[in-house]
């Protein structure tokens, strides 16, 4: 039997889990950018790894979120992306090199950021979507005819680690509105990461139950030949939190370190060219 969360988020928000967050300092910084429907602590534990590796970090929260369905209902997938430039424009401001990872739609944006934005460094994308699928996406564009509201099943958890699904705090209610800007924002970003010259490391985990894991190789071919794609054969669609969580915080610490030093070595004046 389906089971329907009650109140607005899926487990009760702490002090501080529907704000943004900004961890550690550096030249060096990364816009993290959470899920639909979700909050920035779904991305947290991947910051204060990044942190205590140097990194600055900022945790975003995007237009709509963190407040209730019905502030989400007035956005649009437009107005999502938007938001997230603004957070990526003001970490620019304060760093050398920027960097963006995102779970799920925010792996999605990361892929939007990264073609409209030639200096982003490099990008890691965990669970991201690009296609739900064409009776998915049928039954979405229909339905938004007959009901207003989605309520999602919480008796179903993919996570290996059951326990972690606490850490994610995602709206119980979603607009069918909503979900059709979902549609129409992700294949934006497919079209748009032709553009993609940047490394971009590409996570996905095989118990995947919301977004099929083939979303990870759509995504890993439209950025070829600077994509690495990796599979992780426990983790659920909240990789940031499941099973895998601190081999994939390294994974990605070290993708952008060494894109990083790379993109740097690359910048430098080489000796000859001095006066």
């Amino acid at each position: 039997m389906s089971r329907q969360g009650e109140g607005v988020f899926s487990y009760p928000p702490q002090p501080g889990d529907l704000e943004p967050f900004k961890l550690g300092s550096g030249d060096r910084g990364v816009l993290l950018i959470h899920g639909f429907c979700g909050t920035p602590p779904e991305v947290r534990g991947l910051g204060e790894h990044l942190a205590a590796n140097g990194f600055r970090v900022h945790g975003a929260l995007l237009i709509g979120c963190g407040t209730t369905p019905e502030d989400l209902l007035a956005t649009s997938w437009t107005a999502w992306i938007d938001s997230a430039q603004a957070q990526l424009d003001e970490l620019k401001r304060e760093c050398r090199q920027v960097f963006v990872a995102g779970q799920s739609m925010g792996g999605t944006l990361s892929l939007v950021l990264a073609a409209r934005n030639p200096d982003v460094v490099a990008i890691a994308t965990m669970a991201a979507l690009v296609n739900l699928g064409r009776w998915t996406e049928l039954q979405l564009f229909l339905g938004q005819h007959i009901l207003k509201w989605h309520y999602p099943d919480r008796s179903t958890v993919d996570l290996w680690d059951q326990d972690a699904v606490k850490h994610l705090r995602s709206y119980n209610k979603r607009a069918m509105k909503s979900h059709i800007d979902l549609i129409l924002l992700y294949r934006d970003a497919l079209r748009e990461a032709h553009d993609i010259h940047v490394p971009a490391l590409i996570l996905h985990g095989n118990r995947d139950g919301t977004v099929a894991p083939a979303n990870a190789k759509l995504v890993a071919d439209a950025i070829s030949p600077t994509a690495t794609l990796r599979y992780f054969e426990r983790s659920g669609h909240g990789m940031t939190v499941d099973v895998d969580h601190e081999e994939i915080h390294k994974l990605i610490t070290d993708f952008f370190v060494s894109a990083g030093d790379a993109a740097a070595r690359l910048s430098a004046p080489s000796a000859g060219s001095a006066v």
